[in-house]
């Protein structure tokens, strides 16, 4: 709590903030956790919702109320939603180290793999989120910072490179 409350410009917001905190942190969470059925990712979400909240805190109204209560549910469960289908989307998968134990290692010396690695990095990170991960456009420039046509224009070098790459080493693309 202390790093929101360090982020509050005024005392009067440090001090609605801290009543807010204390008064709906456990209703937050069990929001969450209603939604994802994970504590971790009910926790996550919970802090998320306050880092929101912080930087509004000039709309909220003072003290504990039925508005603020709504405000507050409604915020936590927008965050647990949009994480919930971001999962579905982007399904984690469980990592099993007898597998990768007992496969071989991968042949080196040509292929697609050694053309991903010879490209610049800029252009790796965006065909592995699109292609690998499944990322669209606009999700890859957010976590770039970029703007989803660029992320388009970047997606559209990187292959026409990856394709030069291929075609000099004698491979087809």
């Amino acid at each position: 709590m202390l790093g929101y409350l360090a982020a509050m410009e005024t005392e009067s917001d440090r001090t609605k903030f801290e009543t807010i905190y204390l008064a709906y942190r456990g209703l937050m969470y069990h929001v969450a956790y209603y939604i994802l059925k994970n504590p971790q990712d009910a926790e996550d979400v919970v802090h998320q919702s306050f880092v929101k909240l912080a930087e509004r805190m000039a709309d909220i109204p003072d003290g504990p109320c039925p508005r603020t209560r709504n405000l507050v549910v409604t915020v936590t469960e927008r965050r647990a939603i949009d994480l919930y289908r971001s999962r579905q989307r982007h399904p984690e998968a469980e990592l099993d180290e007898q597998a990768l134990v007992s496969q071989p290692a991968p042949p080196t010396g040509g292929g697609l793999a050694d053309a991903m690695a010879s490209l610049p990095p800029r252009y790796r990170e965006v065909l592995l989120l699109k292609y690998y991960n499944g990322y669209s456009a606009r999700e890859i420039a957010g976590f770039l910072s970029a703007t989803p046509d660029a992320v388009t224009q970047t997606l559209h070098r990187a292959r026409k490179k990856l394709a030069e790459i291929l075609e000099e080493r004698g491979e087809t693309p």
